[in-house]
């Protein structure tokens, strides 16, 4: 799995225009109007508990073949979900450190319109060794 920082949202979106966004966030925290173009599948149920149908549900928008951004609140549950999914055959999976809440301290009070911009940045992309 890759992740990217913040910043490296633009150069993934600079290689790869086509990519899908996955949002594992809970309803709750998600802003009152959704953002087009982007997936909402929730990691957890609204008890706490994984979300029986999770992959199930990814796989209704997205294909294993798409480059497919999966981002949470924070960064932490969207790295479990890019852990499953590239377990279950998604073979360009990102995960976003630090999520929404490092896209909100950037300033980028627009949530994802900075994603769709285009301009290259030179964020952090790296691989994590495959286990």
């Amino acid at each position: 799995m890759r992740h990217l920082s913040v910043d490296g949202l633009f150069e993934l979106f600079a290689h790869h225009p086509l990519a899908k966004v996955l949002d594992v966030r809970f309803h709750f925290e998600r802003d009152t109007k959704p953002i087009p173009g982007v997936h909402h599948v929730p990691w957890f149920t609204p008890d706490w508990e994984p979300n029986p149908v999770f992959l199930d549900q990814v796989r209704e928008g997205l294909s294993s073949d798409d480059h497919v951004l999966v981002i949470c609140q924070n960064g932490q549950l969207s790295c479990q979900a890019a852990a499953l999914l590239e377990k279950f055959g998604f073979r360009h999976v990102y995960n976003v450190l630090g999520g929404f809440e490092d896209i909100k301290a950037g300033g980028h009070s627009h949530g994802f319109d900075v994603l769709f911009s285009g301009v290259p940045s030179g964020g952090i992309i790296h691989e994590q060794a495959r286990t």
